[in-house]
């Protein structure tokens, strides 16, 4: 099994293994490159040294930075001059063959002329710098070794490396802090979501910070927010539950007992009956809005004729009102979904309607919309967006989960609902097809 890494030992890892790659990659560029610049400095001072020495008349001034030797040629004024210590640079047959050389490669140039350069004399690297009034038949030739050019890339070297380092220790100090903070952060993070359902989804974390994890700790509270909202709901439905179930059940028990000692008239058993029926159809709801926590799109939705399937619902509730039913349909309306469920929100809308309708219910039904109006008191504003929540209470009575169906079921669908106070009075549900 493999160890555990945490974060920061994998970021100190990737910071060190991006450093060793760095490291050798600046090792071939930039050391080779101040090579490069030494060996341009030294043609640089060995120019100003030519300069000197001709200005001295063929003196050997103090060059206290680097030891040279040079040959001087003048046939115009007849002079010939080698420094002591030429021998030690180049012997009289590589004088020759350096200057035959310089010869043919500057050959048709100007009659003045600066050629510089390198090569080996024992083992050793040896720079030169000629100048020339005329030709080659005036010239003078300054060399030194490589000790100058070492000693340059030596310092400049210890130097540049020094700095490397000192970045490559801030660095690690700044990934390491960094690092550090980064796991802290995950870590109180991770604690947060750990201890939630033990602190009942009741304490808030607070991450300011504008990066990922000051994104996420933003969304995990929003979870929070919402988990907790849905905690109380659940409770809430639970009690109201209870005691929606406790009244049919408690008359049921009542009658049965009243059977039993026999204290019996003839409407008992018609009340009983009646209570079951209620008892049934709140278990119904309930088992309708739990089958919706598992709905899903198993299958393409059908194309539902809302003209049929209406006139079904309808047929239901023949007998068991007296209220006018106000029907607009126009003929071919098709909603696509899953006809069960439609019909279930259709059912569901008309039985709410049924309870605070005064005198009629109207439907209207039109290409990718549905109206139920019923003609009761309308809402108070104040509970316009909570009728779908599952027994919320309004000023008028209680809406159960019927409407909170409804509701469920025209997102799944992806379609639009709404409620409206009608300004001439009654209340609407709006159901938009798109």
């Amino acid at each position: 099994m493999m160890k555990k890494i945490n974060i920061s030992s994998q970021l100190i890892i990737l910071f060190f293994t991006i450093l060793l790659i760095a490291s050798c990659a600046f090792s071939i560029t930039t050391l080779s490159r101040i090579r490069d610049f030494a060996e341009r400095e030294v043609y640089s001072r060995l120019s100003t040294y030519i300069y000197l020495i001709n200005t001295n008349n063929h003196k050997n001034p103090d060059f206290p930075d680097m030891k040279v030797a040079y040959y001087i040629e003048d046939d115009t004024n007849n002079v010939r001059y080698a420094s002591a210590n030429i021998d030690r640079y180049i012997t009289t047959d590589e004088l020759n063959d350096l200057i035959k050389y310089i010869a043919s490669e500057n050959e048709g140039d100007k009659v003045s002329f600066l050629a510089n350069g390198y090569f080996k004399h024992n083992k050793n690297r040896i720079y030169y710098v000629l100048t020339t009034n005329n030709k080659l038949e005036d010239y003078t030739i300054i060399f030194t070794d490589s000790l100058y050019t070492n000693n340059l890339v030596r310092s400049v070297s210890v130097e540049v490396i020094l700095v490397y380092f000192l970045v490559v220790i801030l660095g690690f100090f700044v990934i390491y802090l960094w690092s550090n903070n980064f796991v802290r952060r995950i870590r109180k993070l991770q604690n947060h979501i750990v201890n939630l359902p033990k602190n009942k989804y009741e304490v808030a974390y607070n991450d300011d910070s504008l990066d990922e994890i000051g994104e996420l700790s933003k969304s995990i509270e929003r979870m929070r927010l919402e988990i907790g909202h849905n905690e109380k709901t659940k409770q809430e439905m639970l009690q109201n539950l209870s005691h929606d179930f406790k009244t049919p059940i408690a008359v049921i028990k009542s009658y049965a007992e009243a059977q039993q000692d026999g204290m019996v008239d003839e409407e008992s058993s018609k009340i009983i009956i009646a209570q079951a029926e209620i008892l049934k159809k709140k278990v119904n709801r309930l088992l309708q809005y739990n089958s919706l926590e598992y709905l899903e799109k198993t299958k393409e939705f059908e194309d539902v004729d809302m003209k049929e399937l209406i006139s079904e619902v309808l047929q239901n509730y023949r007998y068991q009102t007296t209220l006018e039913f106000d029907l607009d349909l126009d003929d071919n309306v098709v909603f696509k979904g899953y006809r069960e469920n439609l019909y279930t929100v259709v059912d569901n809308i008309i039985d709410n309607a049924k309870r605070y309708a005064k005198t009629k219910i109207k439907i209207v039904l039109k290409p990718n919309r549905l109206r139920i109006y019923n003609d009761g008191e309308p809402i108070d504003e104040q509970f316009l967006n909570s009728v779908f929540k599952p027994y919320e209470k309004g000023s008028k009575g209680e809406f159960g989960l019927g409407m909170s169906i409804v509701k469920k079921t025209i997102d799944f669908f992806g379609m639009n609902l709404k409620v409206v106070n009608e300004p001439e009075g009654g209340v609407s549900f709006i159901i938009i097809s798109e």
